[in-house]
């Protein structure tokens, strides 16, 4: 009797059988490696402002403190697929209070804040913020300045002056003390700049006299040789000397990942001779030798800028 198959097709078919199991082998390997591979995502929320145009890039510690900080941390964070957006500061926090999984850097911790979304361990010190007056033709009067050359109460000073304008950033917090004297303040007596080039701007616009005073960091701060000698610097009294920012994410389970694994990074960095550095172009000697005593003071658990006398 005839075989039903002859030896040649036999052959193509067993053939064509391996190739399938083949393929469906090969899909079934590469499902497993993509689960394998697959990470959770992050959404980075990045101010849109001149300060962080390429902040990816910003790899030296000679740039800015905040953002070659927050560079480390980003580029550390390899469990995870980092998606970089840039938004305006208004919309910041809603994209925190409506995604589990965004995060930003550089924010002060208020109590607001705390209601939707967590903080990490400080991400970075700063001088706190001053208050300026350039070229003016008499002193402040001397009721509003204590016996240390401190502004006793900033919204006095616009109550005795309500002609004069303060200029301040935008949609941002100055810290807890510094936000509850502005609420203080008569909104006539307040410019607010928005806008990429916010600080730069007001910075210009106290220089020009277009606004009598600007309350700022110092490290925003940066005139000519020629314009130091007429730029006037106060310290509002109660202030907390220092400003420590935080990296800041979403409130719930990833957002808590999110912060635990920053946390971790930071721990080591905080050791480092870069983190040092970070910190040590935006303070003289004697103010980072104050710092590291604040923070000795305060925060003795813990060490954030270890002092290394060789630099």
């Amino acid at each position: 009797m005839k075989p039903l198959l002859s030896p040649s097709l036999i052959t193509s078919f067993i053939s064509i059988t391996l190739f399938f199991c083949a393929c469906a082998n090969a899909a079934t390997q590469s499902e497993h490696i993509g689960k394998k591979t697959s990470k959770e995502k992050i959404i980075w929320l990045v101010e849109d402002k001149v300060e962080n145009i390429d902040l990816l890039s910003k790899s030296s510690a000679e740039t800015s403190t905040a953002s070659y900080i927050e560079n480390v941390i980003i580029q550390q964070l390899t469990q995870y697929r980092v998606k970089v957006e840039r938004v305006t500061a208004s919309r910041m926090n809603r994209v925190l209070k409506n995604q589990d999984n965004a995060c930003v850097a550089n924010r002060a911790i208020t109590k607001k804040r705390q209601q939707y979304s967590l903080f990490s361990d400080p991400q970075a010190f700063y001088l706190t913020h001053k208050l300026y007056r350039f070229n003016q033709q008499s002193p402040l009067p001397k009721n509003f300045i204590n016996t240390n050359g401190e502004i006793i109460d900033l919204p006095s000073i616009f109550k005795a002056l309500p002609d004069k304008t303060l200029g301040i950033a935008k949609d941002i917090s100055f810290g807890s003390f510094l936000d509850q004297q502005i609420k203080q303040i008569k909104p006539t007596n307040i410019y607010y700049r928005g806008g990429s080039q916010r600080v730069v701007a007001l910075e210009s616009m106290l220089l020009k006299s277009r606004v009598d005073f600007v309350l700022a960091l110092p490290v925003d701060i940066t005139p000519s040789e020629a314009e130091k000698v007429l730029l006037e610097q106060y310290t509002i009294a109660g202030a907390p000397p220092y400003l420590i920012a935080h990296f800041n994410c979403s409130k719930g389970p990833s957002g808590q990942r999110i912060i635990k694994d920053i946390n971790k990074i930071l721990a080591k960095f905080y050791q480092t001779e870069d983190y040092y550095l970070a910190h040590k172009k935006w303070f003289s000697d004697k103010q980072l030798k104050g710092l590291q005593k604040f923070l000795a003071e305060n925060f003795s658990e813990n060490k954030y800028i270890n002092p290394m006398p060789e630099y």
